[in-house]
């Protein structure tokens, strides 16, 4: 385990803080989860009958997914230029 001293001294190190723990992977797949639920729930109420409940359902998950996949690819992005440094 480095100390935080190295750290310190060479900041092209990710620390901990910038690593992707088990809660960030369970985060991602609920949004991936989301999208596709969201959809699908879309889908069969537009093709069915119109049901404004399940519009706003589905359009609701569609779009938290949505936002919430926003700041992962924002974050793999921001990774990606740390490391280039």
């Amino acid at each position: 385990m480095e100390s935080w001293k190295v750290r310190r001294k060479n900041p092209q190190i990710l620390t901990p803080e910038h690593e992707i723990s088990g809660r960030d992977y369970y985060q991602v797949i609920t949004s991936v989860l989301m999208v596709i639920l969201g959809g699908i729930i879309l889908f069969r109420s537009v093709s069915h009958s119109a049901v404004i409940m399940l519009l706003l359902v589905g359009g609701g998950l569609l779009a938290l997914g949505v936002y919430r996949l926003n700041f992962v690819v924002k974050y793999f992005k921001e990774r990606k230029k740390w490391n280039h440094r």
